[in-house]
């Protein structure tokens, strides 16, 4: 194996590619002859916006983990902001239709907030 730069967002990248098959496929599933939105069916709503929302999310997450990473930020520090980001997608989905919804936001996003603050310190102290 050769040397990777950033193995680890180089891993979060490659695992998240291939969990969008099963969850489009999720949402695919449900979606039958509606070839536009929802059709009005509330549990291809929850999936389509379940699916929307890491799509939203991830990138962002994604960028800011690459340049943590690049920065020298310590492999530990990535991979519990990912499994933080990881757990809060869990909770979303498990959560989504709860006033407890917010909290999976939460969860999600702090690791993505974290990093931009250290980032921050790096660049800039």
């Amino acid at each position: 194996m050769t040397d990777i730069f950033l193995p680890v967002t180089f891993t979060l990248v490659s695992v998240l590619v291939i969990l969008m098959i099963p969850l489009t496929g999720w949402v695919g599933l449900r979606r039958g002859e509606t070839l536009r939105g929802d059709g009005g069916d509330p549990v291809l709503f929850k999936r389509i916006r379940i699916h929307g929302n890491l799509m939203e999310n991830a990138p962002l997450f994604v960028f800011v983990l690459g340049a943590a990473e690049a920065t020298g930020l310590e492999p530990p520090w990535l991979w519990l902001a990912i499994t933080t980001f990881i757990v809060g997608r869990g909770l979303h989905y498990a959560l989504y239709d709860t006033q407890q919804r917010g909290l999976a936001m939460l969860v999600t996003l702090l690791p993505g907030v974290f990093m931009g603050l250290w980032l921050l310190v790096q660049v800039w102290l």
